[in-house]
């Protein structure tokens, strides 16, 4: 019974090889006047893939499996004292524990088998000694059953929800067909640093660049070439390297709330009014509006449809359980507190991990002017 539980104690015991140091470098020698072709490098014979599924890859000296034992236990019948591990057995291990991902390197996997063959030694002799009958390793027994089967229930969910259906994909991105809205747009800058000493020379310099922002407005809404304007905005202010008003294709999301809020109110041509923002006063000019095809966005899709049912699922498990904690012996709430068992999280290393949410969409630039502007004319 205790070969059962060794390989949920080596998710905590097992301690992986750390990468070698290297040895100190040796004083170069003298070239030699002709140089020689250096030697072909020995060709590696380490190629997982090469080895078959039923081919041992640990052979476990001094250590006699159970006639009873199985496949499954990792330990095959033999006439000899040894235990024997077949390359499927010990990739089966090792998908039962969730390791598979984070044991990935030669170096890793030879630590983990090495430990592996340490702990069923001493699980032999454990039943030798009849720690199966002692009460703390019953406890860890019910304990580890506990977490073991809340991890298999949560990792079946996962492999259950991350593949929706098309007719479920589909009816998502219909619900939500506005979150895939996208704007071409242009933005036009109007820098306002007011670095003036007076409170006269400011308000002359507002009123000055008040009539310049309309002004630039006036002419982008009557068509004019928005980087055109752009320049002769950075010119005026006397700003080097003007930005490029071309924001390209926007996300639902990727601009202020405010500017797409305005920008559904327009048509292509048109363009907002002043936005007053961080980096000065903002045009910003529609050139078309198109809603995302459902081809492009499926992965996002996918990955929100397997957060928001996973979470519907544990919620529905999980949500109407209110443990009751006796102060007396736990002290009151918001006292810090030690380790517990919990419900299975995407953080825990044995846990496996969800599919994240997709990219968010990168926000616009905002331009920062290197040098102080000069009083607009």
């Amino acid at each position: 019974m205790i070969r059962i539980f060794i390989t949920t104690l080596l998710a905590g015991t097992c301690v992986f090889a750390q990468t070698s140091v290297a040895p100190p470098a040796q004083p170069l020698s003298r070239v030699p006047s002709i140089q020689q072709p250096a030697p072909p490098l020995p060709q590696q014979s380490f190629n997982p893939d090469n080895v078959a599924p039923n081919a041992p890859v640990v052979t476990i000296q001094g250590v006699c499996p159970k006639a009873t034992a199985s496949a499954k236990t990792g330990a095959a019948k033999s006439d000899s004292c040894q235990t024997v591990i077949t390359k499927e057995q010990f990739n089966s291990m090792l998908a039962g524990m969730n390791l598979a991902v984070q044991i990935s390197n030669p170096a890793a996997m030879r630590s983990f088998a090495e430990s592996y063959a340490q702990l069923l030694a001493l699980a032999g002799e454990g039943e030798k000694a009849g720690a199966e009958n002692d009460p703390r390793f019953q406890e860890l027994m019910r304990i580890g059953r506990v977490r073991a089967l809340a991890d298999t229930y949560r990792h079946s969910l996962e492999e259950k929800y991350s593949n929706p259906p098309q007719e479920e994909i589909e009816a998502y991105y219909k619900e939500n067909i506005s979150k895939y809205d996208s704007f071409k747009v242009e933005r036009i800058i109007i820098p306002s640093i007011n670095n003036n000493p007076t409170p006269a020379a400011r308000a002359e310099y507002q009123k000055k660049f008040q009539q310049m922002a309309n002004d630039i407005h006036e002419r982008a809404a009557r068509g004019e070439e928005t980087q055109k304007l752009q320049d002769e905005v950075y010119k005026t202010l006397s700003l080097p390297s003007p930005p490029k008003t071309d924001l390209g294709m926007k996300r639902k999301g990727g601009l202020p709330a405010g500017v797409e809020k305005d920008l559904l109110a327009l048509k292509p041509g048109e363009v907002t009014k002043l936005e007053n923002e961080m980096s000065g006063m903002n045009i910003y000019k529609l050139r078309s509006r198109d809603t995302i095809p459902i081809e492009s966005v499926k992965g996002e899709i996918v990955r929100d449809l397997h957060q928001k049912n996973m979470e519907a699922a544990l919620k529905a498990v999980t949500g109407n359980i209110h443990p009751e904690l006796n102060e007396q012996f736990f002290g009151p709430i918001g006292k810090p507190g030690g380790l517990g068992l919990r419900n299975p999280q995407s953080s825990d290393a044995s846990s496996p991990k969800p599919i994240t949410p997709g990219t968010p969409t990168p926000g616009t630039s905002t331009g920062n002017p290197a040098q102080q502007p000069a009083s607009p004319k």
